[in-house]
């Protein structure tokens, strides 16, 4: 219902009327997304974070610069729900123009800041998580550049969010008529851009080198979904560019925003979820060993034979002072040493020290039990024939 006394913080288009009593809203859905998916990057981190203190007990720069863009998505979420009160999800004329110049300009730039910020955060966070995954150098110069493009434009972005008016003042203050300001939409427009292809180098990039490793089907299963989540979000950045195609024609800011500012929040806390789903692998080894193919135990195990042919301690050369049980005078020994109880870590391979005790310690200084399966090599060729 239109009331004489309020101003519109625009004019309707033709055949409607401004409508501030109970106005068409789309705030729900949006509010509805912020509360499905901001849970859903806090569960992943709070996973990745239990993993990396408890399991690996390791924790990288990959792990703070994801707490710092978890901390930025939940400021985001804030801002945009606050926006929520001052005109978001409703028709420009439907919101009072008192309103709207109040703090709708001011909550828009710092969610737009908010966002450039997070996600780069999120991007570098696991472009550095790649560098402890594959050793090459080839690979390292290929991710630090797409490192470089990512962090590059994203502090490129926030300044050109913050300085985007002159004076700067002019990007929420909408009563100061003078100096001019960019356009904004096409800014965001551009910076999508830059955002789908960092996404899209992001999940390629491995590739050629994930081509390359052995490993069982199920982690290449693994590893296949850990790709697809990033191709996933490069999907929604897509779709998200088209919500700003639809703000850049648009005249009807509050309503326009909505979505835009929804794709902003999905892609954001997808992409944190997916960042963190990289780094729980020993998690889900730990505590759900079979998802990986591994057995329950969380260690390697071998079955005892019940007839063992005759074992002696560890030799790469002969030992004249050893039982030789074969009489054969070119005899090797061998033996597999497995350390049991040991935690995981982000490594497959334990580094064993010795210890007085007997035991064996991992790393980390745990110690475990030593399991030796011990073994003769004979030259066959020499080996007496058997009835």
């Amino acid at each position: 219902m239109a009331s004489s006394t309020i101003t519109p913080a625009s004019l309707p288009p033709a055949g409607q009327t401004s409508n501030f009593v109970d106005p068409p809203y789309i705030g729900g859905k949006f509010v509805a997304v912020n509360c499905i998916f901001l849970p859903l990057a806090v569960i992943a981190l709070g996973v990745r974070t239990w993993t990396r203190l408890f399991v690996v007990r390791s924790f990288r720069w990959d792990d703070y610069l994801m707490i710092i863009a978890l901390l930025l998505s939940c400021v985001l979420t804030g801002v945009t729900l606050e926006m929520l009160n001052w005109g978001l999800g409703k028709h420009m004329w439907d919101v009072p123009l008192a309103d709207f110049m109040a703090q709708f300009p001011k909550l828009n730039l710092i969610a737009a800041i908010i966002y450039c910020a997070a996600t780069g955060f999120t991007k570098v966070s696991v472009l550095v998580f790649y560098l402890r995954i594959f050793p090459s150098r080839n690979f390292h110069i290929a991710v630090w550049t797409i490192v470089f493009i990512a962090a590059g434009y994203s502090i490129a972005s926030i300044l050109a969010n913050i300085f985007s008016c002159n004076p700067i003042a002019k990007s929420w203050d909408l009563t100061i008529t003078t100096g001019s300001c960019m356009n904004r939409p096409v800014f965001y427009f551009a910076n999508a851009g830059l955002g789908i292809f960092t996404d899209f180098a992001t999940v390629a990039v491995p590739i050629p080198w994930l081509r390359r490793l052995q490993m069982p089907a199920r982690q290449k299963v693994a590893v296949g979904v850990i790709l697809a989540m990033g191709c996933f979000v490069g999907i929604v950045s897509c779709i998200r560019l088209g919500s700003l195609y639809t703000l850049l024609k648009s005249t009807d800011l509050t309503w326009a925003t909505t979505d835009a500012l929804m794709w902003c929040t999905i892609e954001l806390n997808l992409g944190i979820f997916g960042g963190c789903v990289t780094a729980i692998r020993p998690f889900v080894r730990r505590y759900f060993p079979r998802l990986l193919g591994l057995s329950s135990g969380g260690g390697y195990t071998s079955s005892q034979s019940r007839s063992r042919k005759h074992g002696h301690p560890l030799g790469s050369i002969p030992h004249s002072d050893r039982v030789n049980f074969t009489n054969q005078d070119n005899q090797y020994t061998t033996t597999l040493t497995t350390l049991r109880g040991a935690p995981d870590n982000g490594s497959e391979e334990h580094i064993l020290a010795s210890h007085p005790s007997g035991h064996a310690k991992d790393a980390d200084g745990t110690t475990g039990i030593i399991r030796t399966v011990e073994f003769d090599v004979e030259n066959s060729s020499t080996a007496p024939q058997r009835e």
